[in-house]
């Protein structure tokens, strides 16, 4: 199997976190001889927001009320994250960045200077109410109603701009996935789609 990077995008409650590491395993049971690099921005960013300092005071406060970590913070962890695990030769599985329209320059620019040529956008849409379902069975502290359907506006608002500049990039090869379905339809779906079945 060829090195692969694989990008795994969609709004708040998609699964993309769940599919992501579902292909992970997938991964490791295709190429085992190769490492697996996995990027996972909310855990990260919620692993920074528990850390002694200033800046993981404001994270948590942020993240507390629902809002999202600014452009420099959040792009500055994934950076960090792959200059202290990438090596060169693994496969590479990022979830949930970029965020904002901002950072596609950060992840063209990123995808350029480590030579991951031709990545896979996985693209993960589900419906509002459909997000809003699952994020309140979630449970987490600040996945309260209010939060989550904030969460969900911006998303439609933002997702739509990423992918319209992700698909004018052609190293980016987008697939779609109707992810109103259950969790084995989606990641028979992405196997399909990534020809792995």
């Amino acid at each position: 199997m060829n090195q692969q990077t694989l990008i795994f995008l969609g709004p708040q409650g998609s699964g993309k976190g769940t599919h992501a590491v579902e292909f992970e395993a997938d991964i490791k049971r295709i190429d085992p001889e190769r490492e697996v690099v996995h990027f996972e921005m909310g855990k990260n960013l919620r692993e920074m927001a528990k850390r002694d300092n200033y800046t993981s005071k404001l994270i948590d406060e942020l993240i507390s009320r629902g809002n999202l970590v600014p452009f420099n913070i959040s792009s500055s962890v994934f950076t960090q994250y792959l200059i202290d695990n990438l090596k060169g030769d693994e496969h590479l599985i990022i979830d949930g960045f970029p965020r904002s329209e901002s950072q596609v320059e950060v992840l063209d620019t990123t995808m350029s200077f480590y030579k991951r040529e031709n990545p896979i956008v996985v693209h993960i849409n589900i419906s509002d109410e459909i997000g809003l379902e699952r994020l309140l069975k979630r449970g987490r502290a600040d996945d309260t109603e209010e939060h989550i359907r904030k969460r969900l506006a911006w998303s439609r608002a933002e997702w739509s701009n990423i992918l319209t500049r992700l698909s004018a990039n052609p190293i980016y090869n987008i697939v779609e996935i109707n992810g109103d379905q259950s969790i084995e339809a989606v990641h028979q779906e992405i196997l399909e789609k990534l020809k792995l079945v």
